[in-house]
């Protein structure tokens, strides 16, 4: 698979943020910028390896208007920067919401309008809920690890890690065990999501646990993500040979429909035997074919002044990801007042974009090819709810690949699910009710006993992209509120 197509295929923004990267190796003498008395430090007998340092910060680094704390998880020579905000709400019983990226090796920053400050969005998702935003897996972002330690290069790495992050977490702040747990994500997310979803639930059904012990998994909400690489590759024609997404005309013309419709049942076929037989020389066998006979016709027209994978009504800006953001963000993060602020070692490498270590790494581990359908299943058959939303003017994670593998997952629920129609659904805008997109779900009971049904929903948004908190945020943070409260979407 193309370079530039592995990277637009999972590079996300966040609800008011972007993703970037950096990577780096940092000595270990040289961890502690700002004295280590200035932090608070915690670390569970059950993961002696791993501790978690905090330092509350202030709204002039980030003018949140909520409580807001920055730290670090180290354990075994890698270290994991975080950030945290209560809800501007009600912090002591509002849902805990943990945020995970895309990638694999993107990150995700405050955005700025000029490089010189932050603007508070009217529309973030701390307005009801805390959130946590974390650099991961190591070697993303703000995170490093130290000389002599290997970058991680699979999903299921990372979710250990982020398992170990959350147990410690809550030590240092004990009354989040007592709300609903989230996890969030976008793009790469897809894969990061249902990986570490299925390790808390794998953690929580350890016997002789105690239940105060337990995440309080509640939901996962994942927004256009990389899930199915497969399907994925599969919704490019309904992406761009027709008027779904909600364009006036198809965005490809016959003859290269034509070439797309006569390569999607040579590539389903490859690619469906590296999910039955994932050896990575076969999986990159499947995807060199799926990728220079179809997302070729699209990708190798991107950059400056081309085609935005992103939103296939848009241009890009720059080549750099599309969008000129990107720079202020770059700009912003490098600023002396916030490495010093955030406590980045002195010798840490300027951000770029996106850290291609973790990126390669992922790709010859096989991480890129891998369906993360299965833990999605495994979570749903579990009772934890699952929220599946989409912008339709996505090509790079679209709407059709993401529907495809839905419908098609195998679990108690399938039957109902797949048999649905979807049906339209309304949102606040700028002071009235909107169509907003169309949506479908069920609630099923998933085990023998079970006193609470598990929620699937499978939602999309109109006039949005591949960022939907970007494109719709009065949209999204409705979205997200309803889905949190357990609330019914308005149809």
């Amino acid at each position: 698979m193309a370079n530039l197509s592995r990277i637009i295929t999972q590079t996300a923004w966040l609800l008011f943020a972007f993703g970037i990267t950096a990577a780096a190796t940092i000595d270990r003498q040289q961890i502690i910028g700002v004295k280590e008395a200035d932090y608070n430090i915690y670390s569970n007998p059950d993961y002696p390896n791993h501790s978690v340092r905090i330092l509350q910060q202030g709204d002039d680094l980030c003018d949140a208007g909520s409580k807001q704390y920055t730290g670090w998880l180290d354990t075994a020579g890698k270290h994991f920067f975080f950030w945290y905000f209560e809800s501007l709400n009600k912090p002591e019983s509002d849902p805990l919401n943990l945020w995970m990226t895309g990638g694999p090796g993107c990150s995700g920053l405050i955005v700025t309008k000029d490089g010189a400050g932050t603007n508070r969005n009217p529309f973030s998702w701390t307005k009801n809920s805390s959130m946590i935003f974390i650099d991961q897996p190591a070697g993303t972002g703000f995170s490093y690890v130290d000389g002599g330690i290997d970058l991680p290069s699979d999903s299921f790495v990372a979710a250990a890690d982020m398992t170990a992050f959350l147990q410690i977490f809550y030590l240092a702040f004990p009354h989040l065990r007592s709300v609903p747990f989230h996890i969030s994500g976008e793009s790469y997310g897809g894969h990061y999501i249902p990986t570490l979803a299925a390790e808390i639930v794998r953690y929580n059904g350890r016997p002789g646990l105690a239940s105060e012990a337990k995440i309080p998994l509640t939901s996962v909400m994942i927004g256009d993500g990389f899930v199915s690489p497969l399907d994925t590759t599969y919704g490019y024609y309904d992406t761009l040979c027709t008027t779904k997404p909600g364009v006036p005309e198809p965005v490809f013309n016959i003859t290269r429909c034509t070439q797309i419709a006569e390569a999607l049942p040579r590539c389903v076929y490859l690619h469906q035997a590296c999910y039955d037989y994932p050896d990575p020389i076969l999986c990159h066998a499947a995807d060199s074919f799926c990728s220079s006979e179809i997302r070729a016709l699209f990708d190798d027209e991107t950059g400056e002044g081309g085609r935005d994978p992103f939103d296939i009504t848009r241009t890009c800006e720059i080549d750099q990801l599309c969008y000129t953001e990107v720079l202020t963000i770059e700009e912003y993060a490098n600023t002396p007042k916030m490495r010093e602020a955030l406590n980045v070692p002195k010798n840490f490498k300027n951000f770029t974009i996106l850290n291609m270590d973790i990126h390669e790494l992922f790709w010859k581990g096989n991480d890129l090819f891998v369906n993360t359908a299965p833990e999605v299943k495994y979570i749903l058959e579990a009772g934890i709810n699952v929220l599946v939303y989409n912008g339709n003017l996505d090509l790079a994670c679209n709407t059709a690949g993401n529907l495809r593998w839905t419908e098609k997952l195998p679990w108690t629920g399938q039957a109902e699910f797949a048999s649905q129609s979807m049906k339209p659904w309304f949102a606040p805008k700028d002071g009235k009710m909107v169509m907003a997109g169309t949506m479908k779900e069920v609630r099923v009971i998933t085990a023998p006993g079970a006193t609470k049904a598990a929620r699937f929903s499978f939602v999309t948004v109109d006039r949005a992209g591949h960022m939907v908190p970007l494109d719709q945020p009065e949209i999204s943070l409705h979205l997200i509120q309803t889905w949190m409260t357990d609330g019914e979407f308005q149809r």
